[in-house]
């Protein structure tokens, strides 16, 4: 009797480690690109880089069909030679130099990436890139500091060093939101400009016309 309590006891312990176990859920994999969105980035140095590291990068979507991305990207290099080569790939298993990754994650959210393994975003933070403010989500991969737009999961800038130089790349410009001026849209700028106009002439015309 003693014998089979105790067999139960053990079979319970290891339905309860089951159930109470932190299991690890990847995010749903959802693309926040569309064709003709375009990105172009600045990369700065400091120390002695190879002469054939990149200076600017423009990646344009030529085509989104579910999690796969057809995208030109261009590269001129600090040697002065550029090219623009073409490639597909799958949001699934993970764009090179994770250049993009999956929309509208929360912090502790994981997506899986072929080179890296899950990845878990550290946090979400505000911060004005290509003249708008912008929800950034950020990891540190490799040591490598990484920030991608939130809701588009394009890379906005990563940050690594190595021995002799530091590399910073940072979007410059981009057609996926509107520049804001004083952090709104300019639409909503000018219209706000006009309505204060308005504001300060009437009043001076009707005490004219009295």
């Amino acid at each position: 009797m003693t014998q089979k309590l105790s067999s139960e006891l053990f079979c319970l312990s290891l339905i309860s480690l089951v159930i109470l176990s932190p299991v690890s859920v990847l995010a749903d994999v959802s693309v926040g690109v569309k064709e003709g969105d375009w990105i172009e980035y600045n990369v700065s140095y400091t120390g002695s880089p190879p002469n054939n590291y990149p200076k600017r990068v423009r990646i344009e979507v030529t085509s989104i069909q579910g999690t796969s991305i057809t995208a030109d990207l261009t590269v001129e290099r600090l040697d002065g030679t550029s090219d623009t080569n073409s490639g597909t790939f799958n949001l699934e298993t993970g764009v090179p130099n994770l250049l993009l990754v999956p929309v509208n994650l929360d912090i502790g959210d994981e997506f899986y990436h072929e080179d890296f393994g899950n990845i878990a975003i550290g946090g979400t933070e505000e911060h004005t890139y290509a003249d708008a403010n912008r929800l950034v989500n950020y990891a540190t991969i490799n040591q490598i500091v990484f920030r991608w737009d939130k809701t588009t999961g394009i890379l906005l800038q990563s940050d690594q060093s190595a021995d002799d130089f530091t590399q910073k790349f940072i979007v410059d410009k981009t057609n996926m939101w509107q520049s804001q001026i004083f952090g709104l849209e300019p639409t909503l700028f000018y219209v706000l400009i006009v309505a204060i106009a308005i504001a300060a002439i009437v009043p001076v015309l009707y005490l004219r016309r009295r």
